[in-house]
């Protein structure tokens, strides 16, 4: 299928990012645009008119105007006149992102990420230009080894990838234009603990710097980070909001919040160190070499996937880890993938911004104005106040413990009580642990039981491959049907040609709550079993000697099916 197209040449530097931010009504006319969209070339933000209708888009000539903030007004002195921002001839700006939650554009510029406000005004707010490393803390002392990508999560932090590493920039409360001035006439007066930061000579952060964290992210060796993205969450796919990051050939989803610390990635699509160009649904797909990843409002993921010498692939990643090659091949290579306030997608490239019309349905960030600054603290939510008790334990409101592999986890009866069967004929009942102050699951995984109490007090929880079948089994020990159905889906999609044959011995072995499972998981074997021999026939050796009777189960499914092909 043909797609509209177009492209616009850089004049010397290379594109490096598209963004579109809201406009204040002072900045624009009355019949003017609510938002600008700017794309980075070089150290210039040029804008692109047009962006916000189905119409002609021009990208101006002219660069944005910049300007340093000037320093804070001592001793009743009139604040300095504006200057220009002077850039490091050395270095360029990079990877965009509007933050409707501080209301402002952030970017790389070396080894520092710069806040871009709604005045134009630039402020370095975490790293150094020049200074590399890898330093967690306030904005000045944190340093960065090799900026990759940088998403903004809209509830105030951002997320940066690093070298291997996600990293987390947190942004201060927001503030008022008064709050803000205050503020800087209080530093600028020494009086650090009356604008709300730390004492000079202090630890810590002042109230209005960026902290920036490394996640407790394990990546596979030699995976670096290849594109980074923020999705929202939609009610129709049950998601809530997580960061999309990809490696070179597979794409994953980790999700935020209370527990974001011990949240574990989930494979979407994809196979890590696995080339190729192949369409399918979740671990069956395949990548070339993805460059970067963009979001839309269904929660769709747009893939640039960088394949051969010099051409790029666009290709659509659905919520449930279907991929889709929508344009198999654009001469050059792209990268920054956006989507435009009218739903239009632009590619960087060293040469070109490519602008393609896909009919995507834009992210509301691209049309919505800033929203108020906050006056008060944020909507409180039953799963998220159940989810955070739970983080906080031990805090003296447990009754109970429960102890695995000799860790303890501290929970409430009621609770446990109201969400499973198991523990209300526990707590209820006769049974010598009624009463009981500390409980013993022998035989359980340690690592799934803080995926079953998540789900327990929350209600949700993403569960990684690797730990979905000792969660499935421990949520079938406890009577949570619905939290096992999860995990047996996150199972299901991990089958493969070399996972068949295990999956069938353990889903055989766990008893009749996984009979459907291992019904599905025989028809995948049947309907694949020349595969499984080519690829795995190691497996098939295993199957014959340990469960012979399903072995020939297998083989005659096989033969029936052959027998249904011919007669068609």
């Amino acid at each position: 299928m043909q797609y509209p197209q177009c492209a616009f040449p850089t004049s010397g530097a290379g594109f490096n990012g598209v963004v579109t931010r809201p406009l204040e009504r002072s900045a624009r006319g009355q019949d003017a645009a609510a938002t600008q969209t700017l794309v980075v070339c070089g150290v210039q933000l040029r804008p692109l008119t047009g962006a916000a209708f189905h119409g002609g888009l021009k990208l101006s000539g002219l660069p944005l105007k910049l300007f340093a903030e000037p320093p804070a007004p001592r001793d009743g002195q009139p604040a300095a006149p504006r200057r220009d921002f002077v850039f490091d001839p050395d270095y360029e700006l990079a990877s965009p992102v509007w933050d409707p939650h501080s209301c402002a554009t952030y970017l790389f510029l070396g080894n520092a990420v710069l806040r871009l406000s709604g005045d134009d005004t630039v402020t370095l707010v975490a790293g150094d230009i020049e200074e590399s490393g890898h330093v967690d803390g306030p904005g000045g002392v944190a340093r960065f080894t090799d900026f990759c990508h940088l998403v903004s999560d809209g509830a105030g932090a951002l997320y940066v990838a690093d070298v291997g590493r996600l990293r987390k920039l947190q942004l201060p409360p927001a503030q008022t234009g008064v709050q803000r001035r205050l503020a800087l006439a209080a530093a600028g007066l020494g009086l650090a603990a009356a604008a709300g930061g730390a004492l000079p000579g202090g630890r810590g952060a002042a109230a209005d710097e960026v902290v920036v964290s490394t996640l407790a992210l394990q990546l596979p060796p030699g995976a670096d980070v290849r594109g980074l993205a923020f999705d929202s969450g939609s009610t129709e796919a049950g998601r809530g909001g997580s960061l999309i990051y990809a490696t070179p050939h597979a794409l994953y989803r980790l999700r935020l919040g209370a527990n974001t610390a011990a949240a574990a990635p989930v494979l979407l699509a994809g196979a890590a160190g696995v080339r190729g160009a192949v369409d399918g649904q979740g671990p069956d797909a395949r990548f070339s070499g993805i460059s970067g990843l963009a979001v839309d409002a269904e929660g769709a993921v747009w893939v640039t996937d960088n394949h051969g010498v010099a051409a790029t692939a666009v290709r659509r990643v659905a919520a449930d880890g279907t991929v889709t090659t929508v344009i198999a091949s654009i001469k050059e290579m792209y990268w920054y993938p956006a989507i435009l306030p009218n739903g239009r997608l632009t590619m960087c490239s060293n040469n070109n911004l490519h602008v393609l019309d896909l009919g995507i349905t834009p992210p509301t960030n691209c049309n919505t104005a800033p929203p108020p600054p906050p006056t008060g603290p944020p909507p409180r939510t039953l799963p998220g106040d159940f989810g955070a008790l739970l983080d906080q334990q031990p805090d003296g409101t447990a009754d109970v413990t429960i102890v695995v592999g000799g860790r303890t986890f501290y929970v409430h009866r009621l609770i446990l009580s109201a969400r499973s069967d198991y523990f209300r004929q526990l707590f209820g009942g006769s049974f010598a642990d009624s009463g009981a102050q500390q409980l013993s699951l022998p035989d359980s995984d340690l690592d799934a039981l803080p995926f079953v109490l998540l789900f327990v007090y929350t209600g949700a929880v993403d569960i990684p491959a690797a730990q979905a079948q000792a969660v499935a089994e421990l949520a079938d020990r406890l009577l949570l049907p619905e939290l096992c159905q999860l995990a047996v889906a996150v199972v299901e999609a991990s089958v493969s040609a070399g996972t068949v044959v295990g999956l069938l011995l353990w889903a055989e072995a766990c008893g009749p709550a996984f009979s459907e499972l291992l019904s599905r998981l025989k028809a995948w074997y049947v309907g694949h079993h020349e595969t499984v021999l080519e690829e795995a026939p190691d497996t098939v050796e295993r199957l014959a000697e340990q469960r012979p009777v399903l072995m020939v189960e297998l083989m005659r499914g096989g033969v029936r099916a052959s027998r249904w092909m011919r007669t068609c």
